[in-house]
């Protein structure tokens, strides 16, 4: 049976198999789709959306309205959907959280749109799983985005301004995400359970591409916004750190010496 993935150009889109069937999230030919049978579909679109955009129905819009829209369109249909909540419902939490910890998180109007519709969904549809996923970072990360821009800056050689990087935080591979996501059968946090200094990784995949970081990279901490959140992790612990870097390096150099 067929596995659909709606949002062919998130992140997550390229690490499912590749007989995956994977569709852009706007214009769906919802008359042709929905006679189709699945098994599974994953909700990945809106994944990359500007995280610090301050109006709440620019998010209601996509994250709340549209998402229900498909599900409504799709739910009878599959067996299964997989949905894409954020770990950040999370991030005024100090430590380790489960799945069944109360949110608390400093508000955005990205989080708050999450909140809204991953309370909906679990009210409202049975064959709907939830997953959370901790920082997930690719060279598909978009530009304005933090890794958007060290990746670009390592692929392209470009010299690039950043801000605050000395902090911690749960990092794993978007590859992680998915075998974690075709793997799932009930509502999850998907994360390594181990923090990672953020300033260290980025010097680590510079180094690791025989790059100088701070030939490149500019730290300009006074001029960006310092998003507040606390220093929280899965509550397990998976060493996937050495994956991860090997993960993304080898997608840097793949991309950086067929393209150039």
């Amino acid at each position: 049976m067929n596995n659909l993935v709606i949002g062919n150009t998130s992140q997550l889109s390229y690490y499912f198999p590749e007989d995956y069937i994977k569709i852009s999230s706007r214009n769906i030919d919802f008359d042709f789709h929905t006679t189709q049978k699945y098994d599974r579909i994953y909700l990945c679109f809106a994944e990359q959306r500007t995280y610090l955009l301050d109006d709440i129905e620019d998010f209601m819009n996509i994250n709340y309205d549209y998402t229900i829209k498909v599900i409504d369109k799709f739910e009878k249909c599959c067996n299964q959907m997989i949905f894409y909540s954020t770990c950040e419902l999370w991030n005024n939490c100090n430590g380790p959280i489960d799945i069944d910890d109360e949110y608390d998180y400093n508000y955005s109007p990205y989080i708050k749109s999450k909140e809204m519709i991953t309370e909906y969904i679990k009210e409202h549809y049975d064959n709907v799983i939830v997953l959370y996923p901790f920082n997930f970072n690719s060279p598909y990360r978009r530009n304005g985005f933090l890794f958007g821009k060290i990746f670009d800056s390592i692929i392209n050689d470009k010299k690039i301004e950043i801000g605050n990087t000395y902090f911690y935080r749960d990092l794993v591979h978007p590859k992680y995400v998915v075998e974690r996501s075709i793997l799932c059968n009930c509502d999850e946090l998907i994360g390594s359970g181990r923090l990672i200094y953020i300033n260290d990784f980025i010097r680590e995949l510079y180094d690791k591409m025989n790059m100088t970081y701070e030939y490149y990279v500019n730290e300009n901490i006074n001029n960006y916004i310092n998003i507040k959140r606390q220093t929280f992790w899965k509550n397990t612990y998976k060493n996937e750190y050495k994956k991860l870097v090997e993960d993304i390096i080898y997608e840097l150099k793949k991309i950086k010496y067929t393209t150039s």
